[in-house]
């Protein structure tokens, strides 16, 4: 009976959190707790089958002998995968530095790698640590935090593969490009790969019975450029037979942030604040968070990605991650203090009980 209970209401909890995801996802895609909800509905969906299935092994064995079989493949697959991930980041770093060069960016995969053997060998060695035992606390904390951190970027990655499955549709009057680096005067493929996926929606919404968008190049000049980011844009569009007076550019923007804020800027002097429609172009791992930086910016627009070459991915979705990171800090940081004092508590407590033990 109890598990009965605890079954329906685990089943009502779940249908109520992916309701909250459905009306969240429909408001706005840009929000991460969109991936939040989602990811924590699907984990609570998980858990009442596994009670649907608990129950159902008191009434049939071989309910019982799959489930039994079920926990040692999870067993052993988890850590398995573990190892494979944090050998497949190092792997992958490897790969990365031999085509983008050894850079200070290009370290996030191999670190990530080592950290999780680093972890995996406390794990390990933990077991050993008898006469030590003031270490488990700590430990059980890092775990802690490490799950939380490992949660939000579970989060991260269903935020934005919800966003990359939404495909904005001709007619737009201005398609934004956001720009990146650049090679001397040259856009890099990187940025070409932004711009032809830019040139596609404008070619599409021509061949139809609309006037083709315009394009706002958005990207200035870095201290190490030869030019702005949105003249060497120009001229490749202008190389690719767009014409010059369908190009607008904003050469005045050093981040994503600023690319949307100064992009609407634009767009709204020209066609008045609300009435126009557009899209933004970037690359695929990085349209989230360009999303959710264009609802800051106030800027009413969906992103359309460009494919990246899948060995720079990883560390592009690390950097990405931290980026949110670093955008929600204030709620991390406060998370992670609540963890850190409910720890403290648990260890005052412990030390109170073996003072008075010992008394």
């Amino acid at each position: 009976m109890d598990f009965l209970f605890i079954n329906v209401f685990s089943y009502g909890l779940t249908a109520l959190v992916l309701f909250a995801f459905m009306i969240s996802y429909l408001r706005d895609k840009r929000r991460i707790r969109v991936g939040m909800l989602l990811t924590l509905g699907l984990l609570m969906l998980a858990f009442s089958l596994m009670i649907s299935v608990i129950r159902a092994a008191d009434e049939i064995d071989t309910v019982r002998y799959a489930t039994v079989f079920g926990a040692l493949i999870f067993i052993v697959l988890v850590p398995l995968l573990v190892i494979g991930t944090g050998a497949g980041l190092i792997y992958n770093a490897r790969i990365l530095w031999r085509k983008e060069g050894f850079k200070p960016k290009n370290l996030l995969t191999l670190g990530l790698g080592l950290l999780i053997f680093l972890y995996l060998g406390l794990l390990i060695l933990a077991p050993f640590w008898t006469g030590h035992e003031e270490l488990a606390l700590p430990v059980v904390l890092i775990a802690t935090i490490t799950a939380y951190l490992g949660f939000v970027f579970l989060c991260y990655l269903v935020s934005c593969i919800l966003y990359n499955l939404v495909r904005p549709k001709p007619p737009r009057d201005y398609i934004v490009v956001l720009g990146a680096g650049l090679k001397g005067d040259k856009v890099t493929p990187l940025l070409a790969g932004r711009l032809k996926r830019a040139i596609a929606f404008y070619r599409k919404q021509e061949a139809m019975p609309y006037v083709p968008p315009k394009f706002v190049v958005s990207g200035g000049k870095g201290s190490d450029e030869m030019i702005s980011e949105a003249a060497a844009m120009r001229n490749y569009l202008l190389e690719q037979g767009i014409p010059d007076e369908w190009i607008i550019l904003e050469d005045r923007s050093v981040n994503t942030l600023q690319n949307m804020a100064f992009s609407k800027k634009i767009m709204d002097e020209e066609s008045g604040e609300g009435r126009y429609t557009c899209v933004f172009a970037t690359n695929n791992f990085h349209l989230f968070r360009a999303g959710v930086y264009a609802r800051k910016a106030g800027l009413k627009a969906d992103g359309i990605g460009s494919k990246t070459a899948f060995y720079y991915l990883p560390n592009a979705f690390i950097r990405e991650y931290i980026a949110i990171l670093s955008m929600y800090r204030k709620w991390h940081i406060a998370v992670i203090g609540l963890i850190v004092l409910m720890f403290a508590l648990i260890a005052l407590a412990l030390w109170w009980v073996n003072r008075s033990v010992g008394v």
